[in-house]
């Protein structure tokens, strides 16, 4: 498998990523490509295109803290699902640091969700079910309440804070305020 960082949004890699983007999550949970494009030109995001001999077979969307990284979105077509290379992507980022990881799931309120959570408590994440809003994606948006779940180790109250402070002034405050 083979990972590629996207800055062009004119590409093929970055058309096929961008319809999986807006069909795999929620509005509420995905931004509008005019800010999408914005923060693509920010050098702590990463847009990370996977494929297997020059197929696309998902993506993974991160932030680079200091000690901390975010993943913000992860998905797979619907045609590769089930088959492996959500786990692959996953276990590649995994093998490419030493630092924690955070990500944010919906609460387990529907199968989806709770299969979501399972998948990633599989691969070594811990769930935090500490009250949690994700800042809005979208001008206007609405903060949907989510659960953390953090690799390797569990969330303390440090590195939420840590991450909140660091995730609204990098990465909302300059394209929202």
């Amino acid at each position: 498998m083979k990972r590629t960082r996207l800055t062009p949004t004119n590409t093929i890699g970055f058309l096929q990523a961008w319809e999986l983007y807006e069909d795999a999550f929620p509005e509420e949970e995905r931004r509008e490509l005019e800010l999408q494009q914005q923060i693509m030109k920010n050098a702590n995001y990463h847009f990370d295109i996977a494929t297997v001999d020059g197929v696309f077979v998902g993506f993974i969307l991160w932030w680079q803290f200091a000690g901390l990284r975010y993943i913000e979105h992860l998905a797979t077509p619907i045609e590769y699902r089930g088959k492996g290379y959500g786990k692959c992507i996953v276990e590649q980022f995994l093998s490419q640091t030493s630092e924690a990881i955070l990500l944010e799931v919906e609460l387990p309120n529907c199968d989806t969700s709770k299969r979501r959570i399972a998948f990633y408590e599989r691969l070594g994440f811990k769930l935090n079910t500490i009250d949690y809003k994700q800042l809005p994606m979208r001008k206007n948006g609405i903060s949907p309440e989510m659960f953390l779940m953090t690799y390797p180790d569990g969330l303390t109250a440090v590195k939420l804070s840590f991450f909140k402070k660091s995730f609204k002034r990098m990465c909302y405050a300059p394209y929202f305020e």
